[in-house]
């Protein structure tokens, strides 16, 4: 499985990264929304994460682009604070999930969860990862 991780924080994204890669996971990194709209353009991703804080826009901004341009890869947006209130503008945004971070734990877990739904149902299968989205 490989992921796009684009994140502006250069240890978010190598804690991250390495967390996956451990994890048996293939990773790609991408520092701002520009460089990740081209990286999904022109790769494959099983799941993109991102964080909020992009310096040419923020994530579920990014998200909500990809969805416009046609891109349905699950989309996991990291977040300052996971409240119902942010859930439901990232969703509405096109994330499949929302996640607090830096929780690489629960980060892992909800990769480990898409990698699982997607093999029992195919690469098109991304619902909501926890029921939260």
């Amino acid at each position: 499985m490989r992921v796009l991780v684009a994140t502006a924080s250069g240890n978010l994204q190598k804690l991250i990264c390495r967390m996956l890669q451990r994890s048996g996971y293939a990773t790609d990194e991408v520092a701002s929304a520009a460089d990740a709209l081209q990286a999904v353009r022109t790769s494959n991703y099983e799941a993109i994460v991102t964080d909020m804080h992009l310096p040419d826009c923020c994530g579920a901004t990014l998200v909500n682009s990809m969805r416009e341009a046609g891109v349905s890869t699950p989309a996991i947006l990291l977040v300052e604070e996971e409240t119902p209130r942010v859930r439901e503008v990232t969703s509405v945004l096109g994330s499949t999930q929302c996640l607090a971070s830096p929780d690489l734990g629960r980060l892992r877990d909800a990769i480990a969860h898409l990698a699982a739904t997607r093999a029992v149902h195919g690469p098109d299968a991304a619902g909501p990862l926890d029921g939260k989205a």
